[in-house]
């Protein structure tokens, strides 16, 4: 096999990246580009591209932290080596280990990877690598999602609110309103509820949404004309993720529930619909709360984990294939 060669990410290759993100093995409108830099001010990039016979055949969305470490990207959700399809396990094995000498070579000590939630991966033999290098998994969150046309209907404490949501004449529609929701539910609902602010503000939501007109969707509840609840849609290939949702004060009627429903219905049927994680301070404690909400939607609970691996370890992978 032809070596590999591996070169830091610049402005000259964004179309190069953003081709191969559009037909990669995981597709995600985070590993856009245009996405992953309207926060650039906050990290320092240091996303890797991997070339075999000068054909690019993955990409590591990546920043470089204060104390030297590569992460991940940490404006991200999630992360790890992004391969094109159909990829053996002899060609990502060879990339890791690359990728590691690479780093460990500009004295890099420490690498930490985010690792893609399943509902999205089509291939989690990145596992295996990651034991035979010793990889440290210092956080595990839970992960909720619905699979691909699986969705019926949620269970009966969700159905009763429904029931309500439809005598209270609840109104569904899409929309470009992000303000209106961001100022009138979502801060004040995350605030109240869980002590948080929303991780984008509204002008970076709307900045995103103007660069992924069809990827990043807004779905209001409405009653008589006032929004009652919201939710904010990131569209992948494969999945449909709930990035934010949020209602008023008033959850007996059932506005945010109606609102989901709707939502899942329409899309789940040729997607999985992806809830996100319900883990909080580090992956130490679960909202408990947020988690039979999904749950009674019947999502499937899995885990997403994050990994620190030793540059060094690069050598352990060494004679791994007979």
């Amino acid at each position: 096999m032809k070596e590999l060669y591996i070169q830091r990410y610049s402005a000259a290759d964004k179309q190069v990246w953003d081709t191969f993100v559009s037909s990669a093995d995981v597709h995600s409108v985070l590993f856009y580009r245009d996405f992953m830099e309207y926060h650039s001010g906050r990290f320092m990039d240091y996303s890797l591209m991997i070339f075999k016979e000068n054909k690019l055949i993955a990409i590591f969305p990546a920043n470089k932290n204060s104390k030297g470490a590569v992460h991940s990207h940490q404006g991200l959700s999630y992360g790890s080596i992004i391969f094109k399809p159909f990829v053996s396990f002899e060609i990502r094995l060879k990339v890791y280990k690359q990728l590691l000498n690479f780093l460990d070579n500009k004295s890099i000590k420490n690498l930490y990877i985010k690792s893609i939630p399943s509902c999205y991966s089509k291939d989690n033999s990145d596992y295996l690598i990651f034991q035979w290098l010793e990889a440290e998994c210092v956080r595990t969150d839970i992960y909720s999602y619905i699979p691909k046309a699986s969705y019926i209907k949620p269970n009966r404490n969700r159905m009763r609110h429904l029931k309500n949501a439809m005598t209270a004449e609840i109104e569904i529609r899409s929309s470009n309103e992000f303000s209106e929701f961001w100022n009138q539910i979502l801060i004040p609902n995350l605030e109240q509820r869980f002590n948080v602010k929303p991780v984008h503000s509204v002008a970076e939501i709307e900045q995103l949404a103007l660069s992924f007109k069809k990827q990043i969707r807004f779905y209001g509840a409405y009653q008589n004309g006032v929004i009652r609840a919201g939710l904010i849609l990131f569209i992948h290939r494969d999945v449909v993720h709930a990035q934010y949702s949020a209602g008023d004060e008033n959850r007996i009627d059932g506005s945010l529930d109606y609102l989901l429903d709707f939502v899942i219905k329409k899309y789940n049927p040729n997607s999985t619909f992806s809830f996100g994680t319900s883990s909080e301070k580090q992956g130490k404690q679960i909202n408990d709360g947020l988690l039979y909400w999904k749950e009674s939607f019947r999502s499937k609970n899995d885990v997403q984990q994050f990994f620190k691996i030793k540059t060094k370890n690069h050598t352990r992978l060494i004679n791994r294939l007979k």
